[in-house]
């Protein structure tokens, strides 16, 4: 007589952690994903019109644009790391610089 009963169906996969199974086990369908869609989609919507009513006011100065501060963040943000290029480029030794000898005692090899 052969077993034909479907095997026990798994919530996660092979050697994820238990817990991690009972906290995050229910994110893992298609309807999480479609509600997760309309909600953010709705947030978004609410945050644009929220900022069309927000223009209707009159503007004093440039800190009290909408979205003024976002768009200083991020531009401070890209300068930082676009910096980081030519300080890495001037800061970065040679591939080889370990490879040398350099001369002091018992540090050639």
């Amino acid at each position: 007589m052969s077993d034909t009963r479907e095997p026990d169906p798994q919530l996660g996969e092979p050697g994820e952690h238990p817990l991690s199974i009972l906290l995050f086990s229910w994110m893992r369908g298609k309807m999480f994903v479609r509600v997760f869609a309309v909600l953010l989609l709705l947030a978004g919507a609410v945050a644009i019109g929220l900022e069309v009513l927000w223009l209707a006011k009159p503007v004093r100065d440039a800190t009290s644009m909408p979205g003024f501060h976002a768009i200083f963040g991020f531009g401070a943000f890209v300068l930082a790391v676009l910096s980081g290029w030519p300080l890495g480029k001037l800061l970065r030794r040679r591939e080889d610089h370990y490879d040398r000898r350099s001369g002091e005692a018992g540090r050639d090899r």
